[in-house]
């Protein structure tokens, strides 16, 4: 008979969550997000200039329009579940920001992050399949200094994480968290309304 050598347990320190909502019966909001995006596409057809390559960026007050108010009211309460979960249930936190992206064939987001905040996130409204995953890269620049080959990936070796778009899925994740967007490779367009919390 075997003796056992030792007992052993692996603590995952210094975890990055990923909140993830799956909206049920979306499809009306979704509708109604959809008629104020091409509202403000009409209004502002050149967009603003941040991480989107090729595709358009509206704005960043979509929470001031009174037709967003039942989207807002949804991820104020997303957001207060997140932070609960985090322990910053008694932190006060408010929207800063909100905005709509629109990629058409080809167009993508660059790598970024959201300074000088708490939490951002992403709804998407239209996302028809391989129309760009969005991917989040690993925040710990220790593990540059030595990287050994492997044969596969897992949560403890990978560069980066991809998630899938999904219409009715929201996600929330701290605003520190590098991301961007792969190219659409769909001929519709991906449209989704991201967002930023910050100290209240």
């Amino acid at each position: 008979m075997t003796k056992e050598k030792w007992t052993t347990n692996c603590h995952q320190l210094f975890s990055t969550p990923l909140f993830v909502f799956k909206l049920y019966e979306h499809e009306g909001l979704d509708h109604a997000l959809l008629q104020v995006i091409s509202q403000q596409r009409s209004l502002d057809g050149n967009g603003q200039a941040v991480s989107n390559v090729l595709g358009w960026h509206s704005q960043g007050n979509l929470f001031a329009l009174d037709e967003v108010k039942p989207f807002r009211e949804l991820v104020d309460s997303a957001i207060a579940e997140s932070a609960m979960a985090m322990g910053y249930e008694h932190v006060r936190i408010k929207a800063a920001n909100c905005w709509a992206n629109v990629n058409p064939k080809h167009a993508s987001n660059k790598i970024h992050d959201h300074a000088n905040c708490l939490f951002s996130g992403v709804y998407y409204v239209k996302a028809p399949k391989e129309s760009g995953n969005l991917m989040f890269y690993d925040p710990r620049s220790a593990r540059t200094f030595y990287k050994p080959m492997v044969q596969s990936y897992t949560a403890f070796t990978a560069d980066a994480i991809a998630h899938v778009a999904e219409a009715g899925l929201l996600l929330i994740f701290p605003s520190w968290l590098k991301h961007g967007v792969e190219p659409n490779m769909n001929d519709e367009e991906r449209i989704s309304v991201s967002f930023n919390y910050i100290f209240g």
